[in-house]
């Protein structure tokens, strides 16, 4: 049993700026580290070839995979830079806290499926219903998407970031982090017109989380309001 005080501490301490900062920092790290090594293995390089090519040390290659490195010493905007283009990846893919792996990779595998041709509507649409499946099969959606309800229906603004490393792109990706969900995936897809946008837009105010809303093509109910999928 802990000790009253020593419970108090905990919780001052975890409601503290100090707190947040040190978590924040850490779910940073997670999520480089997870797109490190996503984009090392679609390249089939080692941890010492790409710290070869980045001009670093396998050492850091690793601790940056694991997210244990730069909890005291931070990293600069050149070793970014470096590791970047030694995977040939737009440095955002790293540098943002919008992007995670996951998604990367949900998009790079939904593309070949669109033959690389997709407009926004499309992108925006499409991991809504893979979501939406997931969380009704698995109970997690696997995107990093935060839907709201905005004029064209579901929406999170994170879109744009993901947006810009695919227009005029494509990806040959290993999928190390959606590979046991593809199933799920396909299934979710199987019954939409993927093609056609617009459809996609006006067949997700009939999903349930944008009926609770009452939200209705043209409407402003629930403008904004969180989506919630899993309820």
């Amino acid at each position: 049993m802990h000790h009253p005080a020593t419970t108090k501490k905990l919780a001052e301490f975890i409601r503290s700026d100090g707190y947040r900062e040190k978590a924040s920092h850490y779910k940073r790290m997670i999520l480089l580290g997870e797109k490190i090594y996503g984009h090392r293995k679609d390249l089939n390089m080692t941890q010492e070839e790409l710290a070869k090519k980045a001009e670093s040390t396998q050492r850091i290659i690793s601790q940056l995979e694991n997210a244990s490195y730069g909890s005291e010493q931070g990293i600069g905007q050149d070793l970014y830079e470096r590791i970047a283009n030694a995977l040939e990846i737009d440095v955002d893919y790293l540098f943002s806290d919008k992007v995670d792996r996951k998604t990367f990779e949900l998009f790079s595998y939904i593309g070949p499926k669109l033959d690389w041709q997709w407009d926004i509507m499309q992108f925006m649409k499409l991991p809504y219903f893979v979501d939406l499946e997931l969380t009704k099969e698995l109970g997690f959606q696997i995107s990093n998407f935060e839907y709201v309800r905005l004029d064209y229906g579901p929406f999170d603004k994170k879109i744009y970031a993901y947006r810009s490393l695919f227009e005029d792109k494509k990806y040959n990706v290993e999928f190390s982090f959606i590979k046991d969900f593809t199933d799920a995936i396909d299934k979710a897809l199987s019954n939409l017109p993927i093609k056609d946008g617009n459809k996609l837009k006006i067949l997700s105010y009939e999903t349930e989380p944008m009926r609770k809303l009452g939200a209705t093509l043209g409407g402003k109910e629930g403008w904004n309001e969180k989506l919630v999928l899993n309820d």
